[in-house]
């Protein structure tokens, strides 16, 4: 039997002293606050312990059907069909793509948790785990082959296991780690493109030549029912109790169902804590040894991280009259980090993986995260 995966043991196959690191420690960079996390790289032993902690859903696989041709209407005429089901306040995963934008209604993807797409020529897939909260895209690549991914039926930490169907269902992969667990390419990687949280009223105003997902899944569902509750009433699913099927770690720093935004970059973790944030706005942190902006939207309500390094240099941002201001160049930028006006207009900050998850499910991935003090 397998040792079971603790935060001592984590720390003790990595070859790391318990004393070394503390989960949200302090750190001075540069004259501004920032946070060093624990390594939380998945070498062979812990990738062993998540393969053997991988259990059954309760469902065989593509039990939960993928959308592999998903269609897409308008915004104006999404706001007709999708009347019953698409609000103001409706949840959607935003996605932007080469200058395109899509709307994936969260009561549709609660019934399918992958979609499957080629936008210009790239394989994108759009998944989604309502037991942990998280939606993540991912560019649909093994090992630079063209793959796209079904439900397995699996989890892993209460959390979506995907298969690739490029080499079958033995082959699982981690949503919220993106990382194979098993099969041919086990320890590999994938690798993500932005999709934000927020909701229909907020993304059609900042993209109203938006496309959005439609019902015609080819699978007849309960769309505008969703099994695990409601997000806007109290007692349901995604708002009080633990977790519906067992995890490896556990905290109560948070309560479980609390929604952090979760930043992995150099095998390091961060988690920001969303609501918390909305007050602050902006900070320069450093996480493995990158340094990061995190910012919050508030024409989406989300929270992105960014690096900070442009063209070799670090930059230090700051909020200066509701704009975000680059330092010492003074360049102005839009939040979701496209230079405005100054030295550096029209360059884009590069993303690091980032999305909102459930307090409970990053703990159980990564229980040596930092916490971003608020």
């Amino acid at each position: 039997m397998t040792e079971r995966l603790t935060r001592r043991n984590f720390l003790k196959w990595m070859g790391i002293a318990a004393s070394v690191f503390t989960t949200g420690r302090v750190a001075t960079v540069a004259g501004q606050e920032g946070y060093t996390a624990a390594r939380c790289k998945i070498g062979e032993s812990e990738l062993a312990e998540f393969s053997e902690e991988v259990r059954s859903g309760g469902v065989p696989p593509d039990g939960i059907p993928s959308i592999d041709a998903p269609d897409y209407v308008s915004a104006e005429r999404a706001e007709k069909t999708l009347s019953g089901i698409l609000a103001d306040g409706s949840v959607v995963f935003g996605l932007e793509y080469e200058g395109q934008a899509f709307a994936y209604p969260r009561i549709i993807m609660v019934w399918h948790e992958i979609v499957n797409e080629v936008l210009d020529g790239d394989p994108i897939s759009i998944t989604y785990c309502p037991l942990t909260g998280s939606a993540i895209g991912y560019r649909g690549k093994v090992s630079g082959e063209k793959s796209d991914f079904g439900t397995s039926g699996k989890l892993l930490n209460s959390n979506l296991v995907m298969y690739d169907r490029s080499t079958g269902t033995e082959s699982l992969w981690s949503q919220i780690l993106g990382t194979s667990l098993r099969g041919p390419h086990a320890g590999e990687g994938l690798e993500t493109v932005p999709l934000v949280w927020t909701t229909w009223s907020q993304w059609k105003e900042k993209h109203p030549n938006t496309s959005v997902l439609t019902t015609d899944t080819g699978n007849p569902r309960s769309y505008g029912r969703d099994p695990y509750g409601s997000y806007q009433k109290d007692g349901t699913y995604y708002q009080e109790g633990g977790p519906m099927f067992g995890v490896m770690e556990e905290s109560r720093r948070f309560s479980p169902k609390k929604v952090v935004t979760g930043v992995k970059v150099n095998d390091c973790a961060l988690a920001v804590p969303k609501a918390e944030f909305r007050e602050q706005k902006v900070r320069n942190v450093e996480i493995g040894g990158e340094p990061l902006l995190i910012v919050y939207e508030e024409g989406l309500d989300t929270v992105r991280a960014f690096s900070r390094e442009i063209s070799g240099s670090v930059k230090s941002f700051e909020e200066q009259n509701a704009r975000l201001v680059s330092r010492p160049d003074g360049t102005t930028w839009s939040s979701d980090g496209i230079g405005l006006a100054g030295p550096l207009e029209d360059r884009r900050l590069n993303h690091v993986d980032f999305f909102d998850v459930m307090w409970f499910a990053w703990y159980s991935f990564f229980p040596d995260t930092s916490i971003l003090e608020i």
